[in-house]
């Protein structure tokens, strides 16, 4: 199966085993990046209560299953009439996860469902009122429409096959003050991606799941990365670093492995003061990186501005394309970063 999404741990710029790219003189270290949310919930709302408020999804051509270039089949009788609400108790999980709320409370069961229930309801300013009353919380964050597909696809090709599953959906979130007023909508969509290929006499399809189980899967999978909404998130990064280029270089890169990186600094420092000019410019960018691991952004761009400076003023035979890309990209990242700071210090407070 692949999913490609944002991988999330609980602690900043927690360091693990280094690997080295294909340049020689450059490695890479992994670093967690707190990511703001997009929207930014008022600073009074200290609890919330999830609900799911969709109704059962029901469209055409919901399971497409194409067996072959002449061969397709719809199928149209495998409902998940708990879509909704397992996305909200993935969601749920997730928010109270990250610690960004005081509390999280999950309402156990849908409220929109027939035969009183309809499609595109909203919740009304008497329901949300309740729905807080009962919770003893400050807004409401409720699913209000699910949208779901699959598509199943095999393919030949000279004695194999290719089997894979895409399965998509789309959500409708609103969040609710206390005033039954909606403060934010957002329409989440995403998918999530399975495959598979072997031999044709083999016909074995049992990496690819079924479709219900796939369902399942992806409601899970979209309750967990809606919170990305309205909490910062932990978002994993590689850095590049010069390792090789001056003899002290490999004294910093063990430093680096005790996680040491006040000291290994002062070596780029000294390297940076001692060094020619290409050495100067590969110090000063991981004087850089060694900035923005410790938070002080502002100054890891001086640093980097210095490095891109140094590069650029170097002749094609002495520094390549490369480095001097390298240094443009991480410039531009690291502003970023300052530009995020500020939509940071508003969600989570100024102790960054």
């Amino acid at each position: 199966m692949r999913i490609v999404k944002k991988m999330k741990f609980g602690f900043l710029f927690t360091l693990s085993t280094m690997f080295f790219v294909s340049c020689a003189s450059v490695s890479t270290i992994p670093i967690e990046v707190m990511r703001p949310a997009d929207y930014s919930v008022p600073p009074d709302v200290l609890s919330v209560v999830v609900v799911d408020f969709s109704f059962p999804y029901r469209g055409d051509s919901t399971h497409v299953l194409s067996l072959s270039p002449q061969k397709t089949t719809v199928v149209d009788t495998i409902w998940i009439d708990d879509f909704g609400l397992r996305v909200a108790e993935s969601m749920a999980v997730e928010l109270d996860n990250r610690a960004f709320f005081d509390s999280v409370f999950l309402h156990p069961v849908s409220l929109n469902r027939p035969p009183a229930g309809r499609p595109n309801l909203p919740l009304s300013p008497y329901q949300v009122g309740r729905i807080l009353e009962d919770y003893n919380v400050q807004a409401v964050i409720a699913l209000e429409s699910v949208e779901y597909r699959s598509r199943f696809k095999v393919e030949t090709l000279e004695g194999f096959y290719y089997a894979s599953l895409d399965a998509n959906s789309r959500l409708l979130w609103k969040i609710y003050d206390a005033q039954g007023q909606t403060m934010d909508a957002y329409i989440q969509q995403d998918s999530i991606f399975w495959d598979n290929s072997d031999a044709m006499y083999s016909g074995d399809y049992s990496s690819i799941p079924g479709i219900r189980y796939a369902m399942e899967s992806l409601a899970d999978f979209m309750g967990k990365y809606y919170p990305d909404r309205i909490a910062p998130y932990w978002e994993s990064q590689n850095r590049f670093y010069y390792s090789t280029g001056h003899h002290l270089f490999s004294r910093a890169k063990d430093l680096l492995r005790a996680n040491n990186w006040d000291h290994a600094a002062r070596v780029w420092y000294y390297v940076f003061d001692e060094g020619n000019k290409k050495q100067k410019a590969m110090a000063a960018f991981n004087i850089a990186l060694s900035f923005e691991v410790r938070g002080d952004f502002k100054e890891a761009v001086a640093w980097a501005e210095i490095s891109k400076k140094l590069f650029e003023e170097m002749s094609p035979v002495r520094v390549s394309t490369p480095d001097k890309v390298r240094t443009t990209l991480y410039t531009e990242e690291l502003n970023e970063r300052i530009r995020e700071t500020q939509k940071l210090e508003e969600q989570v407070g100024a102790g960054l």
